[in-house]
């Protein structure tokens, strides 16, 4: 009898997982709850947090080199860190307003030694990793990416792969 008190009750949390992924309405939350707000410093930048912009750069893929050094040629630029649920929700938007399609973006952590850091040197002090996340697969996955199975979930990748990216200027 156990067994299956133990199987009704994990069903019934990936049935609610299921429900609250399909019901995310990323059109009705952007324009709602996280509208976009041009940065004071250029218009083609969103407001990120309080003291940061993000532009988001999906229809030229490269690796996860490439972008950060694109990233850097902005003043005070990198590749985007994410401290909160509010600022992940409010990159999933800036994402969603580029494009309605959910690519796979580098963000900008990676493998350090055995742990996680942030390009721009900022505190690791959130992570959104998708079940099973991060694996280091072949002991390859030294970056990362946003978008993985699902809006928001975080995976740790080969860097050599060419994804969309999104960088930040802190101003």
């Amino acid at each position: 009898m156990r067994p299956v008190v133990v199987t009704a009750v994990l069903l019934l949390v990936v049935l609610m997982s299921m429900s609250a992924s399909a019901a995310w309405n990323p059109g009705e939350m952007c324009r709602t709850k996280y509208p976009a707000t041009p940065c004071k410093i250029d218009a083609d930048w969103v407001q990120f947090g309080k003291d940061r912009c993000v532009k988001v750069f999906h229809n030229s893929p490269v690796n996860n080199e490439k972008a950060m050094t694109h990233c850097k040629t902005y003043a005070n630029g990198d590749l985007v860190s994410i401290h909160s649920l509010v600022e992940l929700s409010q990159l999933e938007c800036a994402m969603y307003r580029a494009t309605t399609k959910k690519h796979r973006y580098w963000i900008g952590m990676h493998r350090e030694g055995n742990g996680f850091v942030w390009a721009d040197g900022t505190k690791h002090d959130y992570s959104y990793w998708c079940l099973g996340q991060p694996d280091n697969s072949w002991g390859e996955d030294k970056c990362v990416e946003m978008n993985y199975r699902g809006w928001g979930l975080w995976n740790d990748a080969s860097c050599y792969w060419w994804k969309p990216y999104v960088c930040q200027m802190t101003l």
